[in-house]
């Protein structure tokens, strides 16, 4: 079979090869790929034209603003403790502020046993849920502290995460820092591997691109920092749907800056099964109808009176990636289906081959920057599987943003409470 398959290829016309490759195109392989080395290419070059300065590279945590660290979370009694233990002794200057957004299962005990004689923890306990939005504009009364790091309940901070993320706030433009969220159990089930492969590619590495091109339009909700006066500004976190991404998008409209920094790490536990793994990810890629095609769509008018080119450029790249080549992905689907050919099993096989190279090529990349290549190298067997898994996301993210279009599901959706969803505009 690989004899047929080289023959096949070897027979084919240059032209025709690059005419059967070009739905690769479809895919958003190659642009992590080309973008990733193109990121890793400047870096060397810097990293050699220091060496012959003797100019130093490594990293100096100068800057120490006072940061309260935001903690909201609904019936996280379980993981909270491992929560606050990476936190605790980990920067100077910090405050923390643990919000209970009407839990029933004791995570407000939990809360309070923690910050037991302790002068720098908050506990604030909501009388009833709110939801996310609502629990973190909560905590907003209780600090003056200059930068806000909000952490997930169920997730832990890596070491110097905080000292990582106040960083970049030394450039007075900078409203928001996105952290790395990475997998903290990779190995618990097939889906959880696949999903450690995906963020380390897709956030650790794709965030690294975005925000050298000045188009970063996400802060992961798991861990991000941002500047209170910023967030204050602009009305702090609206209610709705995709609160992190929201805000971002907010800010940057207002004409802050926001960056990433990849070694402020957060840990999070994954979903374990496809099921839940499939419900989280329609409710991220609605994000992309309700908040950048409808909500923000004015930052693509040029002339609007806070148009800036840069935010134009991320939402043409949200708009080309996050739906119009998902609808020719499929329209490209189907008209194969109506076009089978003796040579369409070595055709599918090229695509499989060369989106092995372009994983393996990132598999390299992620080895390069990695403060952990053990756990890279661990997590690589999964690699062969990993064409498989983005076409089942690609299902997914067709699913959410074509039900999203017809319905606006992400406003039927229980992550908001009923009595709030109800008074929220549907954008």
């Amino acid at each position: 079979m690989l004899t047929d398959w080289n023959y096949w290829i070897s027979s084919l016309h240059p032209n025709e090869l690059l005419l059967i490759l070009s739905p690769i195109l479809l895919l958003d392989a190659p642009r992590y790929t080309l973008g990733s080395a193109a990121v890793w290419i400047c870096d060397l070059i810097s990293q050699c034209v220091g060496w012959l300065t003797g100019r130093s590279d490594a990293t100096v945590f100068d800057h120490v603003p006072d940061v309260c660290v935001i903690i909201a979370g609904l019936n996280e009694a379980d993981s909270l403790g491992r929560t606050l233990e990476s936190l605790d002794g980990t920067y100077p200057k910090m405050h923390t502020v643990i919000v209970d957004d009407g839990s029933t299962d004791g995570m407000s005990e939990i809360a309070n046993v923690f910050a037991r004689h302790r002068d720098d923890v908050t506990v604030v306990t909501m009388p009833q849920r709110g939801g996310k939005s609502s629990a973190l504009n909560a905590a907003l009364p209780y600090t003056t502290a200059e930068i806000l790091v909000c952490v997930d309940s169920d997730s832990h901070l890596g070491e110097n995460a905080i000292w990582e993320a106040v960083q970049p706030f030394k450039n007075p433009r900078v409203a928001a820092v996105s952290g790395a969220v990475l997998v903290r159990n990779p190995f618990a089930s097939m889906a959880t591997w696949l999903q450690a492969l995906e963020y380390m590619r897709c956030i650790f590495i794709g965030r690294m691109l975005t925000c050298r091109l000045g188009i970063l339009g996400i802060v992961s909700g798991a861990f991000g920092a941002y500047r209170r006066r910023a967030v204050i500004e602009i009305g702090a976190w609206d209610v709705g749907p995709g609160e992190d991404g929201d805000l971002t998008l907010r800010l940057r409209k207002a004409g802050h800056e926001v960056v990433f920094a990849p070694y402020a790490q957060c840990f999070t536990t994954p979903v374990p099964r496809w099921q839940q793994l499939t419900k989280q990810r329609r409710r991220w890629e609605w994000a992309v109808i309700t908040l950048e095609m409808r909500k923000h769509l004015d930052m693509a008018n040029p002339f609007h009176a806070d148009f800036r080119f840069r935010n134009l450029l991320m939402l043409a790249d949200r708009w080309m990636y996050g739906c119009v080549l998902q609808y020719c992905f499929l329209a490209y689907v189907i008209w194969q289906l109506f076009h089978v050919h003796e040579n369409t099993f070595y055709q599918y096989a090229l695509y499989y081959a060369l989106y092995i190279v372009f994983e393996f090529v990132q598999l390299l990349l992620l080895l390069y920057y990695s403060q952990d290549r053990g756990i890279v190298l661990k997590l690589a067997p999964a690699l062969p599987l990993m064409p498989f898994y983005y076409l089942y996301m690609r299902i997914v993210s067709l699913w959410a943003i074509t039900e999203e279009l017809v319905y606006r599901r992400s406003y039927m959706d229980d992550f908001v409470p009923p009595h709030v969803r109800r008074v929220t505009w549907h954008w």
